[in-house]
């Protein structure tokens, strides 16, 4: 059970009425990043899916919860829910895996060289920066990658692994709650990430997002059945205030009916870096939360069943 001091206990607005059996339907999971404003941006959010016109009809609202910060830091939620970028934050280009040295080296066309390719930690002692500066650090476009879920940041000739992770972890505090909504959608997800696109026009009307900010800096939302899954464990609070099973997901009871076992599927949650072979060009190592985006549960279902390894930190073969 998640520690809750009686000062501190989430507030469930609209109970969870459990996984839905029903595959055409898909769960979303939408939730305020810790620096937003958190009335104003909640309310613009459920304004705009309240005026869609499938509202009701094809879009259902299935969760509402208010966490406090407390609660969230004293669980070291935020913790567990980027564990695996936080471990290559730490360890840099030490933890990469061989296809991702290959992705890195095809994209810099450079050496790989992990004396260079250090973890987020590691650049902050090394240039004296706070966590923010590193994150605002700017630079070309040309400088940044992305390899296996994994931010990648060019800075003279030094490359910053999971640049980000630092300010993210500390924008979370004891004094910042968090609005947490998960929705029931028949629409598919390309139809929410179309709502989320006139989400964000509307937070920039009503100055809660700088014009040219992507709407992820203010709000998370879940665009694949894997993160359905992790979303569902680290913020879906079933009664008593107990850890939410892989079973009150609607895509891991999916898995489950389909024979998974419930032990694999908190695999992948854990270690969702995964060795693929989809040809010449393509790369071999790749994050099921993000390769799955938009999928469907069927098409998650049929991807694990092309999964030639699972990586697990710091490198080990899982399967």
């Amino acid at each position: 059970m998640l520690e809750q001091g009686v000062a501190h206990r989430p507030q469930i607005l609209v109970p969870y009425a459990g996984p839905e059996p029903d595959p055409v339907f898909l769960d979303v999971f939408v939730y305020l990043r810790p620096e937003s404003n958190g009335v104003a941006v909640e309310s613009t959010i459920l304004s705009v899916i309240q005026n869609c016109a499938e509202y009701r009809t094809g879009i259902n609202l299935i969760y509402l919860a208010n966490i406090p910060g407390e609660y969230i830091v004293r669980n070291r939620i935020v913790e567990r829910h980027y564990a695996l970028r936080l471990y290559f934050g730490v360890h840099g280009g030490s933890a990469f895996s061989p296809d991702m040295i290959r992705q890195f080296e095809q994209y810099y066309r450079v050496r790989f060289d992990d004396e260079v390719v250090i973890g987020a930690f590691e650049a902050l002692h090394r240039f004296g920066w706070e966590p923010e500066e590193l994150f605002k650090l700017w630079v070309s476009e040309d400088a940044l990658v992305h390899i296996a879920g994994q931010n990648v940041k060019r800075y003279r000739d030094t490359y910053i692994v999971n640049y980000d992770v630092p300010a993210l972890l500390h924008k979370n505090n004891a004094g910042t709650d968090i609005a947490v909504m998960a929705f029931r959608t028949r629409e598919g997800y390309f139809h929410f990430f179309h709502l989320a696109h006139q989400m964000k026009q509307k937070l920039v009307e009503r100055g809660l997002l700088h014009q040219g900010v992507p709407i992820a800096r203010a709000v998370h939302i879940s665009r694949s059945p894997f993160e359905q899954l992790i979303d569902t464990r680290d913020y879906l609070l079933r009664e008593g205030g107990m850890q939410a099973e892989p079973g009150d997901s609607s895509f891991g009871s999916f898995l489950l009916d389909r024979g998974v076992p419930e032990e694999v599927i908190r695999g992948f949650v854990d270690h969702p870096i995964c060795e693929f072979d989809f040809g010449i060009d393509v790369p071999r190592d790749q994050n099921l939360l993000e390769l799955c985006e938009g999928f469907s549960y069927l098409d998650g279902y049929h991807i694990l069943q092309k999964i030639r390894s699972q990586l697990t930190v710091p490198g080990r073969l899982f399967l």
